[in-house]
């Protein structure tokens, strides 16, 4: 097939929507699909056309504001449909959806973000709104249940399934690091990763109070990521006492992620608002338990005792009696992080998620 994929986010940007785009187009492309990924310049990537892992690449320089932005990506994508006989576009995220509306293929939508589900939270009226923006689409995936239930509870008529996200699991994979000496850790002190942006949705202050409860205990806490909330999560770790024990690493590449997650022992999903974290599959795959909210899709991916610990959202005492228990029992730790491994190898691969999304695609094309 000849599949269009569009997104205002994507590569080199770091986060949920861009991996995830990343990822599915290398995945279809492995399968013998032909790929061409319709984004913007970003970072330090402007070519306005390109070939990387197996994805054609186009950069138009579209300025991103509204209604500019719909009505020329719209132009762009008409125009390369025509010239590449593109036969289905997928369009991730809501920023270029209006853009996809009048094409002459099927679209399929994904949308990604918790900002979905608070739009439809404002009630009927908004509710319509986005019933409207989505009239053309033939058919949505979602990465969560519950993002697959609030675009039916909107009214939308057309086929919605569910999707998870997925992960290269022999990119992520159990290894030896070169950060933990860089950074003076110790063999015997326990690495606690929380890798996300730290913005209010990802629950990462409720993370930095919780934490006061390893206080005493030989840890070392990890982060990858930056954002607007890391002021607050200073102040907090401060307060709680633990402030000597963080690392904070900003914004990683997602290249140098396997190695983070190698020097860990276990990593954090404190959020409040999810699908099926990448970050969470990503540990997973590397062999680490999780400690994750009963939110979004986090439950999809943590069996509870199993593969890790489930707690309530907003709760730092039960967040941190749980981090506190892997802490203290390594065979527990072990356990957990091989059970993850095993789950994200038997079902959360790439190749499986991009087969299972070439088939949807598949029901427009035959």
């Amino acid at each position: 097939m000849r599949i269009g994929l569009v997104s205002a986010d994507f590569a080199p940007n770091v986060g949920g929507v861009a991996s995830h785009v990343v990822e599915l187009g290398r995945a279809l492309a492995a399968l013998g699909h032909e790929i061409h990924v319709i984004t913007l310049p970003l970072g330090g990537q402007r070519q306005a056309r390109s070939t990387w892992q197996g994805m054609q690449i186009h950069r138009p320089g579209i300025p991103k504001a509204k209604p500019l932005y719909s009505w020329l990506v719209r132009r762009f994508l008409k125009r390369l449909i025509r010239q590449e006989n593109i036969e289905i576009i997928h369009v991730h995220g809501l920023r270029p959806l209006e853009a996809s509306q009048g094409l002459s293929v099927p679209v399929i939508f994904t949308n990604h973000t918790s900002g979905y589900l608070m739009r439809i939270e404002k009630g009927p009226r908004e509710q319509a709104k986005m019933r409207k923006r989505m009239a053309h689409v033939h058919h949505v995936l979602a990465p969560s249940e519950e993002l697959a239930e609030a675009t039916r509870r909107v009214g939308y008529e057309n086929p919605v399934d569910f999707i998870s996200n997925g992960v290269d699991v022999r990119r992520f994979a159990p290894g030896v690091s070169s950060l933990r000496e860089a950074h003076g850790i110790s063999p015997d002190e326990v690495v606690v990763l929380l890798a996300r942006r730290l913005v209010e949705k990802n629950g990462v202050t409720v993370y930095a109070e919780a934490v006061s409860a390893l206080k005493g205990h030989p840890v070392r806490l990890l982060f990858a990521g930056d954002g607007p909330d890391r002021s607050e999560v200073e102040r907090l770790l401060v307060s709680g006492g633990v402030a000597d024990l963080a690392i904070f690493l900003g914004n990683i590449d997602n290249s140098q992620m396997p190695d983070i997650y190698r020097a860990a022992d276990l990593s954090v999903l404190p959020s409040r608002r999810e699908a099926t974290s990448i970050t969470g599959l990503e540990s997973m795959a590397t062999g680490l338990p999780l400690v994750g909210t009963r939110v979004g899709g986090i439950p999809f991916l943590i069996e509870d005792q199993e593969t890790g610990l489930l707690v309530p959202p907003d709760d730092p005492p039960a967040l941190g009696a749980a981090l506190r228990k892997l802490v203290e029992d390594a065979p527990l730790r072990k356990r957990l992080g091989a059970a993850a491994r095993v789950r994200a190898e038997a079902r959360f691969d790439w190749s499986r998620i991009a087969e299972a999304t070439a088939k949807v695609y598949g029901r427009y094309l035959s």
